[in-house]
């Protein structure tokens, strides 16, 4: 056989190994595919083609979608969320670095924009201080949280999903920053 005809094995190989780690994951982790199919095509070249798969997989699924299937949230608590801690983030970030991980995040915009309106939250968070700035931004996280009909500790499980979603959207040192802007380690 000739290289050509290889190639096309290879890639018919790895789209058949994807498909039935799909047929076969938890529906409760729509990254599962991904995951599954890293773990069986192992390091190397197939690493970095297992690397590519969860990328593309993420962005086809999105943010959302993994909060709202995740948490049992629905899509448009889960988009609320998701723009109200970005927001808290946004105001504690550097605007280079927060610009460089919107770039990075797909629907960032209309997450930033659907997330509630708290008039009062930014007294709140001036009247916390400098060196508690992030005690006010959970409080204002809360409050933003309440007003999406979602219990003020829902946001101890938003900021896990969307810090690892960082992670593999825009790397480790881009989710360390988000993590510190938000005051959670």
């Amino acid at each position: 056989m000739n290289k050509i005809s290889y190639i096309q094995l290879s890639s018919i190989i790895m789209l058949v190994a994807i498909a039935g780690c799909a047929a076969t994951s938890d529906p409760a982790n729509p990254l599962g595919a991904a995951e599954s199919s890293a773990q069986m095509m192992g390091s190397g070249a197939a690493g970095a083609a297992t690397a590519a798969a969860t990328s593309a997989s993420m962005n086809q699924i999105g943010l959302v979608d993994i909060l709202a299937h995740r948490l049992g949230v629905s899509p448009q608590q889960a988009l609320g969320g998701a723009g109200a801690i970005f927001q808290a983030a946004q105001g504690n970030m550097d605007p280079q670095a927060f610009a460089t991980l919107s770039k990075s995040i797909p629907g960032m915009d209309t997450m930033l924009g659907a997330a509630p309106n708290l008039a009062g939250a930014g007294g709140l968070s001036s009247l916390m201080g400098g060196a508690d700035s992030t005690l006010g931004s959970v409080a204002a996280l809360a409050g933003s949280f309440q007003q999406l009909d979602l219990s003020p500790d829902m946001v101890g499980k938003f900021i896990p999903v969307i810090t690892d979603y960082v992670k593999q959207a825009s790397g480790q040192a881009t989710a360390n920053l988000f993590q510190s802007a938000l005051g959670v380690r």
